[in-house]
């Protein structure tokens, strides 16, 4: 009768069987038992041993229930636990994933301003150079920022006309229109929008010069294709010509040929200049006028580039492997070589008979013969020929050619480069650098010993005594022991020492 209650009970041990279906099985196992019991009372012995049994067996049940119950108990106690550790650990593990996320874009952000520091630092010698120079353009004449807008949209055409033709006959809206015309009909993709011409103007020389709308229509009928098919559209015969940059390179050697072409070229390559950028060159003075044993002279260069006209007058240039600093050709009064007047040319002079530069004589000047005898036209001196720089007439007028023409302050060549923009600084007076209350009279200077002075470096009171020296000045040097400077002791000038 016991044991399928202990079988039961094993299952119940084993996770087999409910604590439930135990009890529902034992009690109704137990029923039977009673009931099969009930049907046996005939055997009281029996009766008693299993009322004995029944209660020792529900005493075993309900230990085992309690013992049952107090384990499930504790397991469920320690599910509740293990459940409420497990929240616990998930909070935190979200709350660290958060941490991270934050964490990690912190980093990203101090990386890329690590990244851009690394990137963006510089030395202290790139700082100097990279620093923003103040900007000369607001310093600039407006008349020379006028001029630049001006001479960029303009062009320059020459005008080879064939028998026959004569474009230079046709009136300035006559060309205008023709210009217009051809602008029109040119399909290039490059073509700025509403392209025309503005203005026309004849020259003197025969030329035309068209004044476009905007700088970009210059630059695009600048490029090679298109100023071709502009110069054979507008009129058969013509080409549009390059403005010329001329500068004055002194002391050239004679040995360079100015018509020569190849000349030119190995200028330009000695000096790492475009191919033909050097349009032409020139003597200045004319060969027949150079003194014997000459052998230097001043040349004047025609530069096509703007830019490379800048660059020689910076850096220099090597000609017959001599290294000059060429300047910019300045604007200066005009001369008439025929009367030897100012302000027009001889084509245009109003006297028939010609008058010498040298004498003043009413000849040619190359036919001179009293070139000992020199005569000024301008300022009617005896002291100097008419064609001396150091004129006093002359000199006034170039000053005068100055105060108007403010490009010949510059020295370069302006553009749109901030640096070419520069002006050349005044010169200040001799008599402000100088001034006359600090004047003091030469100093002899002899290979003697002095009386009772040290023994005098012979090479050295050598050089002393041939060194040049300004009048009024004497030259800084240090004194020898034994000399005394002499100082003037009140304001008046020191009388100038005779050189």
């Amino acid at each position: 009768m016991l044991q399928p209650i202990v079988t039961a009970l094993n299952k119940v041990l084993d996770g087999e069987m409910t604590t439930d279906q135990f009890i529902v099985g034992a009690f109704t196992h137990i029923k039977g038992v009673e009931k099969a019991e009930g049907e046996s009372k005939q055997k009281p012995e029996a009766q008693m041993a299993a009322d004995n049994l029944r209660q020792v067996f529900r005493k075993d049940l309900s230990e085992i229930h309690n013992s049952l119950a107090a384990r499930l108990n504790g397991i469920t106690a320690t599910i509740n636990l293990t459940l409420e550790t497990a929240e616990k650990t998930l909070k935190a593990s979200e709350d660290l994933k958060d941490g991270t996320k934050d964490l990690i874009c912190k980093v990203g952000n101090v990386t890329n301003v690590a990244d851009k520091i690394a990137s963006t630092t510089q030395s202290y010698r790139d700082v100097l150079v990279a620093r923003q120079a103040p900007s000369h353009k607001t310093s600039v004449d407006p008349k020379i920022l006028g001029d630049m807008e001006c001479k960029a949209k303009q062009i320059l055409i020459d005008t080879f006309d064939k028998e026959g033709t004569n474009t230079m006959d046709k009136s300035l809206a006559e060309l205008a229109d023709k210009a217009n015309k051809v602008i029109s009909k040119m399909t290039d993709t490059k073509k700025p929008g509403n392209a025309k011409v503005e203005t026309v103007i004849k020259t003197k020389k025969g030329t035309i010069l068209l004044t476009l709308d905007s700088k970009e229509t210059a630059n695009w009928i600048r490029e090679p294709d298109i100023k071709q098919a502009f110069a054979n559209s507008f009129a058969e015969g013509t080409h549009i010509r390059e403005r010329e940059y001329s500068l004055i390179t002194p002391r050239v050697p004679l040995t360079f040929e100015p018509d020569n072409k190849s000349h030119l070229r190995e200028i330009e390559e000695a000096n790492n200049l475009p191919s033909r950028v050097i349009h032409k060159a020139r003597w200045i003075k004319p060969t027949g006028h150079r003194r014997p044993g000459q052998t230097h002279a001043f040349t004047i260069l025609a530069i096509s580039s703007v830019d490379s006209a800048n660059k020689l007058i910076k850096n220099s240039i090597i000609i017959c492997s001599s290294l000059i600093r060429p300047t910019k050709q300045k604007q200066e009064p005009v001369q008439c070589m025929k009367c030897r007047q100012w302000g027009h040319f001889a084509a245009s002079c109003p006297d028939s008979d010609d008058t010498c530069g040298t004498c003043g004589g009413k000849y040619h000047t190359s036919t001179c013969e009293s070139k000992d005898k020199l005569h000024c036209v301008s300022c009617g001196d005896n002291s100097h020929a008419s064609w001396d720089r150091a004129c006093p007439e002359f000199t006034k007028r170039c000053a005068i050619m100055d105060e108007r023409n403010p490009l010949n302050s510059m020295p370069f060549f302006p553009t749109e480069q901030d640096w070419t923009l520069v002006s050349r600084p005044i010169r200040i007076p001799l008599e402000e650098r100088f001034p006359a209350a600090y004047a003091v009279n030469s100093l002899p200077y002899s290979t003697a010993k002095p009386p009772g002075g040290p023994p005098q470096c012979r090479a050295a009171a050598n050089r002393a005594a041939k060194a040049p020296r300004v009048a009024g000045f004497a030259r800084a040097t240090r004194p020898q022991e034994g000399i005394t400077r002499q100082t003037p002791k009140s304001t008046q000038p020191a009388p100038k020492a005779q050189l």
